[in-house]
C-alpha cells in the first residue's frame, strides 16, 4: 500500500503557494456575487496562501 502524497484534513499545510494561488484564482474567476460562504472560503484560501509563502521563504533562506 502506498502512502498518500497529501494530507486529507484540508488545513492547507500541504499546499504550495502556487497551488493555493491557483485555488484562489479558480474561486474568484468570473464571480460577481459573493455569498458569506464564498467570502469565508476566500479568507481561508488567503490564509493558506500566506502560510505557504512564509514556509517557502523560510525554506529558501
Amino acid at each position: 500500500m502506498t502512502s498518500p502524497t497529501r494530507c486529507t484534513d484540508c488545513c492547507g499545510r500541504c499546499m504550495s503557494a502556487a497551488e493555493a494561488n491557483a485555488a484562489i484564482r479558480r474561486l474568484v474567476a468570473g464571480r460577481t456575487v459573493w455569498t458569506p460562504e464564498a467570502l469565508a472560503e476566500l479568507d481561508r484560501l488567503r490564509a493558506v496562501w500566506r502560510a505557504a509563502v512564509a514556509r517557502e521563504l523560510t525554506q529558501a533562506a
